[in-house]
Parts: structure tokens; C-alpha cells; sequence
């Protein structure tokens, strides 16, 4: 067990001995360390950035060896280098810079236009739907083998007794049919 040198146990009140069992207790004390070196930094999002900081003290206390000085100390460099490593660490600057995969960013993000893209689409489908509800049973049925489920004409016919070449007629049917339902709604 490691305890905290006579100069910050003075600063505490009492001697505390530095083990993962009273972590807690080291982590409130040394809170306004953290908060001092986060603020330093202020490039990183600040309770992210406390985060982090926590698990290096954690870190702090595994590794502390007394003979490297006091604990504060050795936090304090622990905590420096840690931020100054990350600060190093390149990150975007601009919305046109590649990412990891060479896509610019801004082409990550969606745009107004997919939005509204995606959303008549969703319309277009309803209606769709809509129509399909109002045509022949068997047309529709047949339309969304076809279309929803990518099934052959083969396939279809088999499924409902027909020959594959009364599906196409009816293929073509259902989507005239479809057509003028489609128009009115």
C-alpha cells in the first residue's frame, strides 16, 4: 500500500494510503486537479475530457510507485501527457477533409434533400399500397409476389396454379389497373 506524502496528507487532514479499495475518496480529493487540467485543455469536450481524466486516475493509483514522489505530482504529469498525447492526435478541421474511409465528411451527412427524398418515397409507398387494396385480388396478389417478395413468374404460378404465361397477362393487367386506381387517389 502507498500512502500520500507528508505535504498533500497535510492538505487532507489525515494520512490516506493509495489503494484501489479507498478510490473514491482519492477521487474527491483530487477532483480539482482533474478540473484544473481539463480546463487547461479546453480544446476537448469538458465532461468527456473529466471522463477520461477519472480513468487515468484510476490508472494512477494501479501504477503509483512511492519513490517517484508524491501522488499529486505524479497524477499531475499523468494527466499532462495524457492530454497533451490526445491534443497531437489529428482531427477534422473542415467539413470537405477525408475521413478514415476517404469520403469527404460532408458527404457523411445527410442532407435536407434526403430527407425529403426519403419522405415521398414513404408517401409514394402508401399509396402504392393504397391502390393495391382496390384492384383485382388476384392481380394484387400476384403484383406483390412480383414486386414486394422478387418472386419469378414460375414461381408464382406455382404457388397459385397458373402457367407463367397467365401471370405476365396478369402482371400486365394488375399494373394497368394499377395505374388508373393510382391516378384517382
Amino acid at each position: 500500500m502507498i500512502m500520500m506524502s507528508t505535504k498533500e496528507s497535510s492538505r487532507k487532514g489525515n494520512i490516506m494510503k493509495i489503494t484501489l479499495d479507498n478510490s473514491e475518496r482519492i477521487m474527491a480529493a483530487y477532483k480539482p486537479l482533474i478540473l484544473k487540467t481539463v480546463k487547461k485543455f479546453s480544446a476537448f469536450e469538458e465532461d468527456e475530457a473529466i471522463d477520461e481524466a477519472r480513468m487515468i486516475l484510476i490508472d494512477a493509483i494501479g501504477s503509483y510507485e512511492q519513490g517517484r514522489g508524491t501522488f499529486g505530482n505524479y497524477l499531475q504529469n499523468k494527466l499532462r501527457y495524457y492530454f497533451l498525447d490526445k491534443a497531437k492526435e489529428k482531427r477534422p478541421t473542415s467539413i470537405y477533409e477525408k475521413n478514415d474511409k476517404g469520403v469527404e465528411i460532408i458527404d457523411e451527412i445527410p442532407g435536407p434533400s434526403d430527407l425529403e427524398e426519403d419522405l415521398v418515397q414513404k408517401e409514394e409507398e402508401k399509396k402504392i399500397r393504397k391502390s393495391l387494396e382496390k384492384i383485382d385480388k388476384k392481380n394484387s396478389l400476384i403484383l406483390k409476389l412480383k414486386y414486394y417478395q422478387d418472386l419469378t413468374n414460375k414461381e408464382i404460378g406455382q404457388k397459385m396454379n397458373l402457367s407463367p404465361k397467365t401471370v405476365a397477362n396478369r402482371l400486365s393487367l394488375g399494373i394497368k389497373e394499377l395505374r388508373k386506381v393510382y391516378q384517382t387517389i
